[in-house]
């Protein structure tokens, strides 16, 4: 059982300022002692600082969780989008780069230190770290303590902004809401629709490859978007199941590539249900890699193979893309390539707390994990 309490974007020094106001606002509605209050004030704004020095800026997540056969904790889990640890070993132990900066210098090791239970994950897209505090709740009251914290962290964050302004557009949104979210689905999918059908159009009129290809990865990310609105107009507004979801988006991106390359796609995932956002970001991503797989994988063939995977275990959710094409070259990297779609999927991963990983040894394969929160 996993709930949240709050997110915060991370790119600036003021916003390390906020969000220690927001884990002192979080332990004092949860009940922690003080010096207990303190180690996980101090340990979000050191992790907060190797976001925004070392990681290129990225994002926070506070969550109370409750591990299988132990006690409520309370979670903070950040995201940079940056090139990863070089020396997690040096690192974790106090030594350079990130030992060092404008901050309390306690860098990755003191961090660890504070926390009762500390995971890192890094690699070429980006780090993940998770410090898990003993929370003193009990595991049956978890809904109520994260929606009283994130009712604090709300407050702070609107005061922080403008908040005269941001408290009007909210009470609106409030009062329109239940009116409005169905007909704007509705109007949002049927848009998207009907722009998807122009670039499809403008595609077989295009002279050149080039143009097809930006037509055709234009085309792939409306039509992800307008799928994703049928669906939430469908049903549930808070969540989609993968499977229907991901098969629709690869016949899609099928539609839009190289009629002279025959490429089976197996799309294979689990029914339980994912956020909606995290529905929308994926079937950019798929149709993205589907798209990168007929332009680069399968050169000088007339058949290729794609297999596309979701699961959720636990309170994990990983994503999986293979493909059996010529694989990468022995150092290449596009995950930190500047190209539009690698920068959409790395910005993508960061923002749902998600890590990536990327291998090239037997065709290309993509693995993404995200957590399960509520």
């Amino acid at each position: 059982m996993a709930q949240t309490i709050t997110s915060l974007s991370l790119t600036v020094s003021d916003d390390i300022k906020i969000l220690q106001k927001i884990a002192k606002a979080v332990t004092a509605t949860i009940g922690f002692k003080p010096f207990h209050a303190t180690r996980l004030t101090t340990c979000a704004m050191e992790l907060a600082r190797n976001v925004i020095e070392h990681g290129q800026g990225g994002h926070a997540r506070l969550s109370l969780h409750e591990p299988r056969g132990g006690a409520v904790v309370l979670r903070l889990a950040f995201a940079d989008q940056g090139s990863g640890i070089d020396d997690l070993d040096a690192a974790m132990a106090g030594r350079e780069p990130y030992a060092h900066g404008e901050g309390m210098g306690l860098g990755l090791a003191g961090a660890r230190r504070m926390a009762d239970n500390f995971q890192i994950e890094t690699g070429s897209t980006g780090t993940l770290i998770k410090a898990d505090f003993a929370a003193p709740i009990d595991s049956a009251d978890i809904a109520q303590c994260a929606e009283a914290a994130g009712n604090r962290c709300d407050e702070i964050l609107m005061r922080e902004g403008n908040a005269d302004r941001r408290i009007r557009q909210l009470e609106s949104d409030l009062t329109a809401r239940d009116l409005t979210i169905g007909e704007v689905h509705h109007r949002t999918a049927n848009n998207l629709t009907m722009i998807g059908s122009l670039v499809r159009m403008e595609q077989r009129r295009a002279q050149t490859d080039e143009a097809k290809g930006v037509l055709s990865s234009l085309g792939i990310r409306i039509e992800s978007m307008a799928r994703t609105h049928k669906l939430l107009q469908s049903g549930d507004t808070e969540s989609v199941r993968p499977l229907t979801y991901l098969q629709q988006i690869s016949a899609l991106a099928e539609s839009f590539n190289r009629s002279d390359l025959i490429v089976h796609v197996d799309v294979n995932a689990d029914d339980t249900p994912i956020p909606a956002r995290l529905a929308l970001d994926l079937g950019l991503i798929t149709g993205e890699l589907i798209t990168n797989a007929y332009k680069h994988a399968f050169a000088d063939r007339s058949e290729g193979r794609i297999a596309i995977s979701m699961s959720t275990e636990g309170e994990t959710i990983t994503y999986r893309f293979s493909d059996d094409g010529i694989g990468l070259a022995p150092g290449q990297q596009p995950e930190r390539s500047g190209s539009l779609g690698w920068r959409m999927i790395r910005a993508t991963v960061s923002s749902n707390l998600g890590h990536l990983n990327v291998s090239g040894e037997n065709g290309l394969m993509v693995e993404m994990t995200f957590p399960v929160i509520g």
